[in-house]
């Protein structure tokens, strides 16, 4: 004989989707916090576990540090790392200072771009206007029509090598330097000042020197001093 017996059943049903709209699913764990405890189906234990990992860590796991702070201090740590840096390097490297040359004319059996390059393979920098570190101006055919930079050569008292000669340049570029010595050429447009300026810059040296003032005997000389010249010999005139 069979007999049906009704045994009631007692369900727990998740505390989330009570509250959300009032529908019953039934819940699979709890969730306890701070005494309070909440019934969660699976989906919603998987959302707040999710959460509060996200939010605390992982229990038993260090403590995971914020990405605000993990900046701030990879910020410290350079500028403890520059200030370690600037305690240890005491001795400022200078940059290197390579002498000047001034190129005019066309060098014989050389390109333009090719004769400039060989220059600088030997330690030299090329420039266009002389200045205080410029040693030496090569001469090449046509260097006479370059007018500003004898002029230049001639008031910084730059030595001249003379590259006309046939393979000249060549064999100074072997042997790895040029050998100065050679006259500058007369250049195609003469003016009062280019005439002037060796006899003047010399003259202007010797005046200063006897007048107490420093100057090189070599390289530019002081405006200071110029004006000073100038202004003691018009007065003497």
């Amino acid at each position: 004989m069979r007999t049906t017996v009704l045994v009631p059943v007692e369900k727990t049903f998740c505390d989330a989707h009570l509250a959300k709209n009032g529908s019953q699913e039934e819940a699979t764990e709890s969730l306890t916090v701070a005494g309070h405890a909440w019934d969660l189906c699976l989906e919603h234990g998987v959302v707040f576990t999710r959460y509060l990992m996200d939010a605390l860590g992982v229990p038993g796991q260090p403590e995971a540090v914020p990405v605000a702070a993990a900046e701030e201090s990879v910020v410290v740590a350079e500028a403890d790392h520059q200030d370690d840096t600037e305690e240890d390097d005491v001795t400022e490297v200078e940059p290197e200072v390579r002498p000047t040359v001034l190129v005019s004319g066309e060098i014989p059996g050389y390109e333009w771009d090719d004769a400039r390059e060989a220059v600088r393979n030997l330690g030299y920098e090329v420039v266009g206007r002389a200045d205080a570190n410029t040693v030496l101006i090569i001469c090449g055919e046509g260097a006479e029509r370059a007018t500003k930079k004898l002029q230049d050569a001639v008031e910084f008292s730059i030595p001249c090598f003379d590259a006309r000669g046939p393979g000249a340049f060549r064999d100074a570029v072997c042997a790895g330097e040029f050998k100065a010595g050679d006259p500058l050429p007369e250049p195609v447009r003469v003016d009062a000042q280019a005439v002037k300026a060796k006899s003047e810059a010399q003259a202007i040296r010797d005046w200063a020197k006897a007048h107490g003032y420093t100057v090189n005997a070599k390289g530019p000389i002081p405006a200071s001093v110029r004006h000073a010249y100038r202004v003691a010999t018009k007065q003497a005139a």
